[in-house]
């Protein structure tokens, strides 16, 4: 079962920023998840149980998403690199 993927609005403005390290990091990090998006840390307690974080670009960015189990979509929310 392979997850679609989905940008919120804010998140196409974070991807301009992004050097292409961090891009190409990023990208690798969205097809990992698209098969195996548990692969991922469950937000702390007392947040939504399917939004999730997890690392990319070896540590130096960290992507925010939600999971729609039923719909197969994974929302990405946020984005941040300190690379």
């Amino acid at each position: 079962m392979s997850y679609q993927v989905q940008f919120d609005g804010n998140v196409l403005l974070q991807l301009r920023g992004l050097p292409e390290e961090a891009f190409d990091a990023l990208v690798a990090r969205v097809v990992e998840l698209v098969d195996a998006p548990w692969d991922a840390a469950v937000a702390a307690p007392g947040h939504d149980p399917a939004s999730r974080d997890v690392a990319f670009g070896t540590g130096a960015g960290l992507l925010t998403f939600h999971v729609d189990d039923d719909a197969e979509l994974i929302r990405i929310s946020d984005i941040t690199w300190i690379g």
